[in-house]
């Protein structure tokens, strides 16, 4: 029922490996289940039944004349958790929701990314520029979903919901890629 989002901006990759870590990358065939919810639960309020961990890994470089943008939605097994006994299909459809809208963000911001005028001076500087829009957007856009859904109580808000952010992921096909490359000026 929330939602938390963390956005990690990278240079270099970290040690820690998916596997370590239990990520799940985004990719359109993913479905939770309730054992994807490892996590201890953070929250007191017996209200709250399920909480996912959503992110962004943002790894911009540049390689000779070309720059290199890698960005990942991920879902965190270990710091996602769940009432189990309260957990409903229903619910976790719209924590899927929650993971298709960050997913939606990164190619929003690969799009943003591009439309830059930026150089190899000013790159970083104007990537985390870009971040920082998408990730107040996409905070945003998950309040949005949770006040108009409910957190799922809703059923047509819900479906609403899901029809809009497909919507949006085929909106954004062409950002689909977890790595643009484009040419940069010094």
């Amino acid at each position: 029922m929330r939602f938390l989002t963390v956005f990690v901006f990278c240079f270099v990759l970290s040690q820690t490996t998916n596997a370590q870590r239990e990520l799940i990358e985004w990719n359109d065939s993913i479905s939770f289940k309730i054992e994807d919810f490892k996590g201890p639960i953070t929250s007191p309020d017996k209200n709250l039944h399920i909480s996912t961990n959503c992110g962004l890994y943002c790894i911009p470089q540049i390689v000779g004349d070309t720059a290199i943008l890698t960005i990942i939605a991920y879902m965190d097994k270990n710091k996602s958790w769940a009432r189990k006994k309260d957990v409903t299909p229903a619910l976790l459809e719209h924590e899927k929701g929650h993971f298709d809208l960050t997913e939606v963000f990164a190619r929003k911001m690969k799009k943003r990314v591009l439309a830059l005028r930026t150089n190899k001076r000013t790159f970083v500087k104007d990537v985390q520029e870009v971040y920082n829009k998408t990730w107040e957007d996409l905070q945003k856009q998950h309040q949005a979903y949770d006040k108009a859904t409910e957190f799922s109580n809703v059923e047509f808000a819900q479906r609403t919901w899901q029809n809009y952010i497909k919507e949006h992921l085929v909106q954004y096909h062409f950002y689909a890629s977890q790595t643009i490359r484009f040419p940069i000026k010094d």
